[in-house]
């Protein structure tokens, strides 16, 4: 009996030992916080932003179309050998960004990240990213039983889960393809126009040039409508190509150019659905960062972006109430260190 209990105590340590040793590795962190600009924050057109002027009830008091902005990061990266010699990847990353002019479109948002290494340069991701709560702004409401028009906070909150799947190309070269579930939820009284959303993306990332190194992605998605509330169609497609472009310099400094091109489609060929009906646009952003490489934990990165929406419609109003353009300027400072500590 005692000889039993010898042994099952050694095969007891010898499997703690072995998930501590699997559990073995420092925790990388990252803190930020970045000051910056915003012209039109909420995406208002050319009338809006006309109509806000005139009248202060257009947009429920909020008196300004442009904001400065406080944004706030944390990241965490950890990576045990969970299983065989292979490491798992986790990320885990959160951010607050504060509106000072318009404190109604501060929001939160949280992602975690699992990459598991399959060998051979392959790895397997799974991922899920959350914003719970975002304000657009208030629209005009009418009321089906009373037929009375107000205007009212319309707030949403979206989440994204996918799986992915990255391998090499060749020595410097990947590939990754992803698939993911999208879900838009929206706040009553606007709870018509709630989607879900499937998308497929295909990532190309080449790094075999001494001087730069590009990446390619490609989305293709479709909104479907989620709608018990009315018989309108507000479905779309839609299709995004996002080219980014790092110039490495001496000293190991960078440039990055990350641009976006979006078109969106719209199913709906109902006369009585102007938002929607014969809708189309396209999009375009540019982002342009200086990635400076400081000695110690530092981070200090100017960026500046542009943003233009062009839409065109059956309907020439509803092509000048959802077309817009917006700026940002800013700077984010960060601080970055690892917790070597062993479980």
């Amino acid at each position: 009996m005692r000889r039993l209990l010898i042994i099952a105590l050694l095969f007891g340590q010898l499997f703690s030992q072995s998930i501590f040793q699997r559990l073995a590795a420092p925790v990388f962190y990252e803190l930020g916080v970045e000051p910056n600009y915003q012209s039109n924050p909420l995406n208002l057109s050319e009338l809006e932003i006309q109509k806000a002027a005139e009248d202060s009830e257009y947009l429920n008091g909020i008196a300004y179309s442009s904001s400065n902005v406080l944004s706030f990061s944390g990241k965490l990266n950890y990576a045990p050998r969970l299983f065989g010699n292979r490491k798992t990847r986790f990320n885990a990353q959160l951010t607050h960004h504060y509106y000072h002019d318009i404190p109604e479109r501060s929001y939160q948002s949280y992602s975690i990240n699992i990459r598991q290494s399959l060998g051979n340069y392959r790895y397997l991701d799974l991922g899920y990213w959350i914003l719970p709560d975002y304000y657009l702004r208030n629209y005009l409401y009418r009321d089906m039983r009373s037929l009375q028009y107000s205007r009212e906070v319309c707030n949403f909150g979206t989440d994204r889960i996918w799986l992915g799947l990255q391998h090499r190309l060749s020595k410097k070269n990947t590939i990754e393809y992803n698939l993911a579930l999208r879900n838009e939820i929206y706040q009553a009284p606007f709870s018509h126009y709630d989607l879900i959303m499937m998308e497929g993306d295909l990532r190309v990332n080449l790094g075999q040039f001494d001087s730069f190194s590009f990446s390619m992605e490609l989305q293709y998605g479709l909104a479907e409508n989620d709608n018990n509330y009315d018989d309108k169609d507000r479905s779309y497609k839609y299709f995004h190509i996002r080219p980014t472009l790092t110039y490495h310099l001496p000293g190991k400094h960078r440039l990055r150019l990350a641009t976006r091109y979006e078109q969106r489609g719209y199913y709906s060929e109902q006369y009585d659905d102007l938002l929607h009906a014969g809708r189309y646009q396209d999009e375009v952003r540019i982002e342009f960062t200086a990635l400076p490489n400081l000695s110690g934990p530092f981070i200090v990165e100017p960026f500046a972006g542009y943003r233009e929406r062009r839409v065109d419609s059956s309907d020439a109003a509803v092509a000048d109430l959802k077309s817009f353009s917006r700026y940002w300027i800013g700077v984010r400072f960060g601080f970055k260190s690892v917790i070597d500590m062993y479980f």
